[in-house]
């Protein structure tokens, strides 16, 4: 339950592998409980005791960890970065944000010039449109 519930935003495949390995566990349990033990006293219980906590515990942790998951491994905080750092509108009252420009800043320049000999792009086989270009992102 722990693994499953905290690490299911990093490998989605998680749940169906541990529902698996449960059937497996539930019919080998069987087996043993059904041919190699004795039968056990029932003895009354009222809910699932020290595991209650333990579990609403897990239950709250997972759903931090698979947002800081999510967070880090996606585009999110980036953009929040520039959302609310750097976009706002230079004529504006500064109320207005948008995110136009976010590609251009989060990309370097290179100078074709830069490129080794071999890696330059060739001038006999380059499209029209692209001969005056200089730099590429």
């Amino acid at each position: 339950f722990g693994f499953v519930t905290l690490f299911v935003a990093s490998f989605p495949l998680a749940p169906l592998l541990a529902l698996f390995n449960n059937l497996c566990e539930i019919r080998v349990d069987a087996w043993k409980i059904t041919t190699q033990c004795r039968r056990v006293v029932p003895e009354k219980a009222q809910d699932i005791g020290a595991w209650q906590p333990i579990l609403q515990g897990i239950a709250i942790l997972a759903v931090a960890t698979n947002a800081a998951i999510i967070a880090f491994t996606s585009d999110m905080i980036p953009r929040l970065v520039y959302y609310w750092g750097f976009s706002v509108s230079p004529y504006s009252n500064g109320s207005d944000h948008t995110m136009a420009g976010f590609i251009n800043t989060s990309l370097s320049v290179f100078d074709i010039n830069n490129f080794s000999t071999s890696s330059k792009p060739r001038n006999d086989i380059t499209p029209y449109w692209f001969k005056n270009i200089t730099t590429c992102r």
